[in-house]
C-alpha cells in the first residue's frame, strides 16, 4: 500500500516571472486552452492531453523536479508544462478571456495555521481567473480535505458572481489525478466545485 507523502515547496517563494513563454502563436491552432494549476505527478496533465488532441493544456507546478520528470517521460504537441508559481503563470502566460478550462486538483492543505497564506485558491487568485477565463469558461476544483474545501467555498462566495455546476459529468469520466486514487486507499471523502464565471452585464 502506498504512502500519502506531500513534498512541500512554499509557493510565495516561486518569483521568476514567466514572460519568456508565448501562446500566441499557438492560440489558433486549438479549439480550447486549458490551464492546471499544480499538476503534480502530471498524471491528469498527460491522460487529458492524450485524450483530447484538439484542446491545448498548459500545466504549471512549483516543484521543479516534477516538471523535468514530466517533460522526460511525455511529449505530447498539446501539452505545455511549466516550472513557476500558479498566479504568475497565470498573469505573464495566459491571455485575457482566453481559458475554457481550469483545474486545481489537492492543492496543498498546508494545514498548520501560519501556512495558510501559502494556499493556493484564494480571492486575489480567483479575482484574477476571472480576467483569464473565456465566456462560459469553467473552474474545476478538488480536494479530500475538509476544512480546505470549507475555505474555498468561503473564498468563492466572497463574491456573487458565478454559477455553480451540479454533478458534472467530468468528475465521473475524465477526472484521474495522483492525489485521488490515494483518497480512495484512505476512504477519505472528496469535494469539489465546478462554476463557471457570470457574464458580465
Amino acid at each position: 500500500m502506498k504512502k500519502r507523502i506531500r513534498t512541500h515547496t512554499n509557493p510565495l517563494n516561486i518569483r521568476q516571472r514567466l514572460d519568456q513563454f508565448s501562446l500566441e502563436g499557438v492560440l489558433g491552432e486549438f479549439q480550447s486552452i486549458n490551464l492546471e494549476i499544480g499538476f503534480g505527478r502530471g498524471r491528469f496533465m498527460s491522460s487529458y492531453a492524450q485524450k483530447y488532441t484538439n484542446e491545448l493544456m498548459v500545466g504549471v507546478e512549483v516543484r521543479k523536479q516534477m516538471v523535468e520528470v514530466f517533460k522526460a517521460n511525455h511529449h505530447f504537441q498539446n501539452c505545455i508544462p511549466i516550472w513557476g508559481a500558479g498566479f504568475i503563470c497565470l498573469q505573464d502566460v495566459i491571455p485575457d478571456r482566453s481559458l475554457d478550462r481550469v483545474f486545481i486538483f489537492h492543492p496543498d492543505p498546508w494545514f498548520k495555521k501560519r501556512h495558510h497564506k501559502r494556499r493556493v485558491i484564494n480571492l486575489e487568485l480567483i479575482r484574477l481567473l476571472r480576467q483569464k477565463m473565456a465566456p462560459q469558461g469553467v473552474v474545476f476544483i478538488s480536494t479530500d480535505v475538509y476544512e480546505l474545501y470549507d475555505e474555498i467555498m468561503s473564498v468563492l462566495r466572497h463574491d456573487d458572481d458565478k454559477t455553480y455546476i451540479q454533478d458534472n459529468v467530468f468528475w465521473k469520466t475524465d477526472y484521474r489525478t495522483h492525489w485521488s486514487s490515494f483518497s480512495i486507499q484512505d476512504l477519505r471523502s472528496s469535494f469539489f466545485a465546478t462554476f463557471k464565471f457570470k457574464e458580465e452585464n
